[in-house]
């Protein structure tokens, strides 16, 4: 009788998980989607979809050589990185994903430290060489960053004693407001000066940024830093 409420309740758990997430179908290129995650702030609840269509095929050393192997199935170990107050969950039996359709995890929790944290999904790739011998090939998904802004960074225009960044992410102009008065600075995160032209009009600061690489900058007004992503 245990054993059929467990499997009853197993199963309906696994139903109400897959209401949850509704994988998007028209991915067909084997990645983690999307590129770019949702930013968060600090005691906002946080809810992010992280579609996955599991790889096919993989490298693995085996033997002391790499060898192509056909992956049966990626097991989601870990996501390493995440901001105290957030977790994640698999909405596939023990985290288990195979290459055949897309399914989902849940970037989820209540955020209580701001910043830029890059993320990493540890996966390891369970496969067959030569479609017999199992290998298990453990590999890290890297290409994920989190930007948590505190509570002071949520100003208006209408409040501009603390810094306002925006749009966030930037593809083409970045506005910066502030009352200083003073001109921005944008920075690398290794503390190197980006060169960029600004006009101002009515306290709003604005640059063009069609120039400057895709990555991860500061801005920099009378001592104060916000962290900014361009796409």
């Amino acid at each position: 009788m245990k054993k059929l409420f467990f499997a009853l309740f197993f199963t309906a758990t696994l139903m109400a998980n897959a209401q949850l997430c509704t994988p998007d179908t028209t991915i067909k290129v084997p990645g983690f989607y999307p590129s770019q995650l949702a930013d968060g702030a600090v005691g906002t609840p946080y809810n992010q979809t992280v579609m996955i269509l599991s790889f096919k095929d993989t490298s693995a050393i085996v033997g002391g050589s790499k060898q192509k192997v056909t992956i049966d199935s990626l097991k989601l170990t870990k996501v390493i990185g995440l901001p105290t107050g957030m977790g994640y969950v698999c909405y596939e039996p023990r985290c288990i994903y195979l290459p055949s359709a897309v399914r989902c995890i849940k970037l989820n929790g209540t955020p209580n430290q701001a910043g830029l944290f890059p993320l990493k999904f540890a996966v390891t790739a369970y496969a067959k060489l030569n479609g017999f011998f199992p290998v298990a090939q453990p590999d890290t998904i890297k290409n994920f960053s989190l930007l948590i802004t505190g509570t002071s960074d949520v100003a208006t225009i209408q409040s501009m004693d603390q810094l306002a960044v925006f749009p966030n992410p930037v593809k083409d102009v970045l506005h910066v407001a502030h009352r200083s008065g003073k001109q921005p600075q944008i920075m690398s995160l290794t503390g190197t000066l980006i060169t960029a032209s600004w006009e101002q009009e009515n306290g709003l600061w604005s640059a063009n940024t069609s120039a400057i690489p895709s990555g991860v900058y500061a801005v920099k007004v009378a001592g104060v830093n916000r962290i900014w992503i361009k796409e």
